[in-house]
Order: structure tokens, then C-alpha cells, then sequence
């Protein structure tokens, strides 16, 4: 026998404990990072191993190749509607609420009826390539981590089909760790730092958008907390950046829709975000499963491991 050699771990200890705290024995995942390198700082739950739709929280991607494709501007104006009807199905906001007015206020909002037939003026191809350069796609960086996953462009076929993806529905799969680098990503200007648990390793930046798109995403998200769907996340005297998912999943459509539609077993909760929006400290992603609406069940947990997090650097 001989003595193994120190593990050394890019772990917050105090962090990860407040993201066990903050999962509370429910069945979900929670993932904390280092905005600034991707380093791992906690990672709870089924943070890596269990992908699961997005839902709106896959709108940072889908915003990204819009603002990218000069296909929308923050004070563009959009109709106050309680759906979008796509190849002749109605994709619903939240709760049927009418959403819609500035582009700012539907992303504050999380509109569907905005951000479905935005996508189909994407297009399958941008909405990929924004979804691979954030790391959909890619081989996993962490043992045990299973990748987050979408179809290639070419079997995204019918509109129907194209606003579901940009909406996190049809058949994308994420983990909250990749939400959580998709916050990284934002905090970070634009550069992603694939999450790595080995507190050696040098992880080499991959550009991901411009700093600008970049910057204009940190604004819509820091809206969200400050009047949008995810209030439950605020803490005081800091601008928190965040973005809400509800992910829907099982078929809403026919005779029994309006009970499954209100059952909130049939839906996934998602929070990412990062703190302070200027200067971050921590980027978290957190997801539990058919625990109802993101901004009621994972913002208030992800507020729990942002306020550990940005006691990390003073």
C-alpha cells in the first residue's frame, strides 16, 4: 500500500453546501460555477447526469442568435397576445397570460407568443450553430456528465418544429450545469470556460457571441429579477441577472389540455443566473423536476446559492 496523492478539487465547500440546502431532498439538480473560468463550485442533485427540457430558459440561446442576426432590437414591439399559432398549433404563454409590448418587456416576461415565431425567423441553422458554440452538442467535460443535446439543423424540419426549439420544447435536453455555464457565458462577456472540477487545469476561453450581444443579454436578464419572472431571485444591493424556464413535459394538446396544462407535475422548473451583473462572482443553474413554474420553485433555491457565492472574492 502506498499514500494516494492530494485530490485537489475546484469545490466550494460552502457553496455546495448551500446548494444541498437549497435542493432540500427534492428531486432536481443544482450547479454552481466560477464565472470568470468555469471552475466548478458546487453541483447537487442531478446537476450533470439528467437532461431534461430547458423550456424559456433556452431563450438566452435563441436571443443570442436573433440579436446576432440583427433580426430584433431591445425596443422592437411585439403584439399582447396569449399564444402563438405555428403551422396551425397554439404555442401558449404561461398560465394562457396575454404577454407581448417591447422585446425587453416579452424577455422580462418570457413570452412565448414572442420567442416561437421569432425562432422560425431564425431558422433551424442559427438557432443550432448559438446552441453548439454554448455547448449543446459537445462531449461531456466531467466524468458522469451526460450531454445536453439537440437535433442537427437538417431535423428541425416544420415551423412548428423551429419555434418549439427556441422556446427550449420540442427535443432539446439540457442539465443545470449548461444552463449554468449559459449564464457563465453571459457574465462572462461572451467567452465560455467548459466546467472543469480540476482545480489545476487552465481552461482556454472559446468565443462564444460578441461582447456586445453579450452585454445586451445581461441587461434583459438583469430585468427579469428586477420586474419579470424571476423577482423571487432578487437580493438586496445586488443586481442579479437571471432567466426563468417552465418546461413543459408531456402533450398539452387535445380533449385533456386544460387539466394537464394545470397540473404542475407536467412541468420542469428552471433558473440561471449570475451575481453581481457587473463583476460576478458565481453563475448558477437549477432545475427540479414537475415542480411547477421556474420563478416560484428554482429562482428562490438559486437565491440561496447566490448569496453564498458572492461572499467567495469578498
Amino acid at each position: 500500500p502506498r499514500a494516494a496523492p492530494a485530490v485537489r478539487t475546484t469545490i466550494d465547500p460552502r457553496v455546495q453546501e448551500a446548494a444541498v440546502i437549497a435542493l432540500a431532498g427534492r428531486f432536481g439538480g443544482i450547479a454552481a460555477l466560477d464565472p470568470l473560468n468555469g471552475d466548478i463550485l458546487a453541483l447537487a442533485g442531478i446537476a450533470f447526469s439528467a437532461p431534461q427540457p430547458p423550456g424559456s430558459t433556452f431563450k438566452i440561446v435563441t436571443t443570442t442568435a436573433a440579436l446576432e442576426a440583427g433580426l430584433v432590437k431591445t425596443t422592437d414591439d411585439f403584439p399582447v397576445e396569449t399564444a402563438a399559432t405555428i403551422d396551425g398549433v397554439q404555442l401558449e404563454n404561461a398560465n394562457g397570460e396575454s404577454c407581448g409590448g417591447s422585446f425587453r418587456d416579452s424577455f422580462a416576461h418570457s413570452c412565448n407568443s414572442v420567442f416561437a415565431p421569432l425562432g422560425v425567423k431564425v431558422g433551424a441553422e442559427r438557432l443550432v450553430d448559438a446552441a453548439e458554440r454554448f455547448g449543446w452538442n459537445a462531449e461531456p467535460s466531467i466524468p458522469g456528465e451526460v450531454a445536453s443535446t439537440l437535433p442537427p439543423a437538417a431535423e428541425i424540419r416544420t415551423p412548428l418544429e423551429v419555434g418549439s426549439t427556441a422556446i427550449g420544447q420540442g427535443k432539446v435536453l439540457a442539465t443545470p450545469l449548461r444552463l449554468a455555464s449559459s449564464a457563465q457565458v453571459i457574465a462572462a462577456h461572451g467567452m465560455r470556460y467548459e466546467p472543469t472540477l480540476d482545480a489545476g487545469e487552465r481552461v482556454e476561453g472559446v468565443r462564444v457571441t460578441t461582447p456586445r450581444v453579450a452585454r445586451t443579454i445581461r441587461s434583459l436578464m438583469v430585468d427579469v429579477v428586477a420586474y419579470g419572472t424571476g423577482t423571487a431571485s432578487a437580493i438586496a444591493g445586488v443586481k442579479v441577472a437571471g432567466k426563468t424556464g417552465t418546461a413543459e413535459l408531456e402533450d398539452t394538446r387535445g380533449p385533456n389540455a386544460d387539466s394537464v396544462e394545470q397540473d404542475e407535475s407536467n412541468t420542469d422548473a428552471w433558473f440561471a443566473a449570475f451575481a453581481p451583473a457587473i463583476g460576478p462572482r458565481i453563475a448558477v443553474g437549477v432545475m427540479f423536476v414537475r415542480a411547477g413554474a421556474g420563478g416560484a420553485t428554482a429562482a428562490p433555491a438559486a437565491r440561496v446559492v447566490l448569496e453564498e457565492g458572492l461572499k467567495r472574492r469578498g
